[in-house]
């Protein structure tokens, strides 16, 4: 009897080599996926933030302009216009919306609380800025 030398991959280890290719092209995929969602959130949060740093800096001028512009009330600011009552879209840049609450602060001062809120695929998000404002004339 002559023995055989068998050279070669069993088809066995081929399919095991495949597998283990396959679950290592999924998790790359996957961290890839996780990793581009993260970073899509951060830009957008960072945008909420400064269009809610561009309501306080609006806010502020208006206060320079008139002390009695400034009363208590909930008002939304897509647009930078003094428009009362809560935002009902997402009227700013078609993402966003952007809600200032100014509260009585104690002491003369103003309380001024700004919420850009935006929805993405895994719910509503929000940046909230909040600063004291002062009749400081």
């Amino acid at each position: 009897m002559s023995k055989k030398i068998q050279s070669g991959q069993s088809l066995i280890e081929v399919l095991t080599a495949l597998a283990v290719v396959l679950l290592v092209i999924v998790a790359l995929i996957r961290a890839t996926t996780s990793s581009m969602k993260g970073s899509d959130f951060a830009k957008t949060q960072s945008s909420a933030t400064s269009y809610g740093q561009e309501a306080i800096e609006w806010i502020r001028a208006e206060r320079d302009k008139d002390w009695n512009n400034l009363s208590p009330n909930t008002y939304c600011l897509n647009s930078l216009s003094w428009s009362g009552g809560s935002c009902t879209t997402y009227g700013l840049d078609g993402k966003f919306k952007r809600e200032s609450i100014l509260s009585d602060g104690g002491g003369g001062k103003i309380k001024v609380e700004v919420k850009v809120s935006w929805q993405d695929s895994s719910g509503e998000h929000q940046s909230v800025l909040t600063t004291y404002l002062s009749n400081w004339r």
